[in-house]
């Protein structure tokens, strides 16, 4: 006969008792799942506060940015109208300065006669 015959309820108990022993250290108990979800959620609310911290910060630099980006567009428009102001007076300048020329030096008359 062989080994597994002579030993079958016996073989029965065991594998029952090794099987009842897998399912029992295998589960959870409500509670520990609840503490360990409740741990994973407090870490959620902490990163989730910092991510929000985060974006404010990002948001009001953005708007810092973009107010300096109207300045500096400001200046530039300035400098440009600045720039057409010196450009057309020296045209001007160029212009007077053959008449200038013509008034510092009269003409010479040659006596009559």
């Amino acid at each position: 006969m062989s080994w597994l015959k002579k030993h079958a309820a016996s073989a029965r108990v065991i594998a029952v008792i090794a099987l009842g022993g897998l399912a029992v250290t295998g589960c959870a108990t409500n509670g520990y799942v609840d503490e360990q979800i409740a741990a994973v959620n407090s870490r959620i609310d902490q990163v989730d506060a910092r991510v929000t911290t985060a974006t404010q910060k990002a948001d009001a630099a953005q708007s810092t940015a973009n107010s300096a980006q109207q300045a500096a567009n400001a200046a530039n428009s300035a400098a440009q109208g600045a720039a057409t102001d010196a450009r057309t007076a020296n045209q001007r300048l160029d212009q007077l300065n053959g008449r200038v020329d013509a008034l510092e030096n009269p003409p010479t008359r040659r006596p009559r006669g």
